[in-house]
Parts: C-alpha cells; structure tokens; sequence
C-alpha cells in the first residue's frame, strides 16, 4: 500500500501541505479533490517523490519513498503530470518508447499498437507528436504511462498510477474511457490515484475519496462518506447540494443550492 503521515510542504514561506495523513490501496482507485489551490497537484508530486515534504514520511510497498533510486521508483510507478513539455520532434511511437524503456522486463510483441488502439489512437504510431491535437497528445502520454506500467503487479508488488487531472482535455467519451481504463489497472492488482475535478466522475470512478481544502484533508472515505453537502460547501466555499436519480443511486450533476 501507499501511507503518508503527517506531511507538511511550505513554498514562498507559505504553507501548501498541512499535516496530511492517509492511506491507499491496491486493487482500489483513490480519487484528490478540492477546489483550485487546494494542493491536490502538489499532494500527488509529494507522494510520487517528485517534491520532498518539510516533515513528514511516505511509504510505498513498505519502503520508504526517500530511499529508493529514479530506477526503483520507475518501476514501482508511473506518473502523468498535468503538463508534459515535449521538446524535440519525437513521434507518437518514440515517445511511448520512452515508457516501454523507463523498466526493465521483457516488453510483449506490438505493446505500442496495442496501447495506442486501447487510447482510441489506432494507426497513428509515425504521427508527428506536435501535430496532435491537445485531447489526442493527453491520450499518448497516458499510453505512456502505461508501457512504464505495463504490469499492474511485479516481484516488488502491485504498481501505481499516479494521474494529475488525466481528462482535463478529453470529451466525454474519452473521459470515460481513461478511466475505465485506469479502473481495469486498479481491478488486476494495481494501485491509482488521480486528481479530477469532476465530481460526478469522481463518484463514478472512485472507491475512496480525498478532499482537500486550503492544505489539509478535510474528509477521507467513500464517496458516500465525502460527496455530501456539507462537506463540499465547506471545501468549494458555495453552497452546493448533491441529488440522485432513482435508477442505481447514479450521480446527477451538484447544483447550487436554491437553484
């Protein structure tokens, strides 16, 4: 499993994180949320290593974050980033290459087709990558990320995604479909956490929830135990009331309350 205890992170002299304590499985999808500045993006780069907190331990399988090489975590887990500057003239193929190359291990014949048809990307391997669209260059970088973790289990144990707003650029279609398929990496052992702003995919997709607010994690648990009214008018900071439809308790789109 993941476990945070007690992170602090301070930027500019200003607090960011602020004594955050939790918990992730494998096997489950760990939904961030919050409202903007809340520290969701920096909480995820905390516990992927890429920000070193000011106090504070992280454990991933068991170790301790601090102690294991670029190597050791690349193996352990994979990172998408809300932006991934692409500077040289790679091609979409060349460029989930550097996925497949970022672990060791045998690499299963035509994984770059494969993961390109399960992005809805079929055919586009030689494709310049600056020529793409904003929606199509997310959906190669999460193709990416998953050559890296292209098993969702090792020797070391399960691997995780980590995913910093994974649709922000895809329709609905697309939207549903990296999650689904983030869903699938989490039910074949392997751990997810992502940052999404929306909540009704978030009630769709997560099995725990975290919401933050100013810093601090104001509720962690289901998304019953979290998507309440309550709760997201106190972290949002307008009133906000949540309704379901009667067919399977589905989500319907938060309202402003007396709207």
């Amino acid at each position: 499993m993941l476990h945070a205890q007690s992170l602090t992170l301070t930027r500019d002299r200003r607090e960011i994180l602020s004594d955050i304590t939790l918990t992730a499985h494998p096997g489950e999808v760990t939904v961030i949320i919050g409202p903007n500045g809340a520290g969701k993006s920096t909480l995820l780069a905390a516990l992927t290593g890429d920000l070193s907190p000011d106090h504070g331990s992280i454990h991933l399988n068991g170790d301790a974050l601090h102690s294991l090489s670029p190597r050791a975590l690349a193996a352990r887990r994979a990172v998408l980033t809300q932006h991934t500057p692409v500077a040289f003239p790679f091609t979409v193929a060349e460029l989930i290459r550097l996925g497949i190359e970022a672990t060791p291990g045998p690499i299963p014949p035509g994984l770059t087709d494969r993961l390109l048809s399960e992005v809805d990307l079929p055919g586009m391997a030689h494709r310049p990558y600056h020529a793409l669209s904003g929606g199509e260059a997310q959906r190669v970088h999460f193709a990416r990320i998953l050559a890296q973790a292209r098993r969702a289990t090792t020797a070391q144990g399960p691997v995780w995604l980590f995913l910093d707003e994974p649709v922000s650029s895809l329709d609905i279609a697309h939207q549903l479909m990296v999650m689904h398929r983030a869903r699938r990496f989490a039910t074949e052992g392997g751990g997810v956490i992502a940052v999404l702003h929306d909540l009704n995919l978030t009630a769709m997709v997560a099995d725990r929830v975290l919401l933050l607010s100013q810093g601090c994690l104001l509720a962690s648990g289901t998304p019953d135990d979290v998507l309440t009214d309550d709760l997201l008018t106190r972290a949002y900071r307008c009133p906000i009331r949540t309704r379901r439809s009667p067919d399977q308790g589905a989500w319907l789109l938060p309202q402003m309350a007396g709207t």
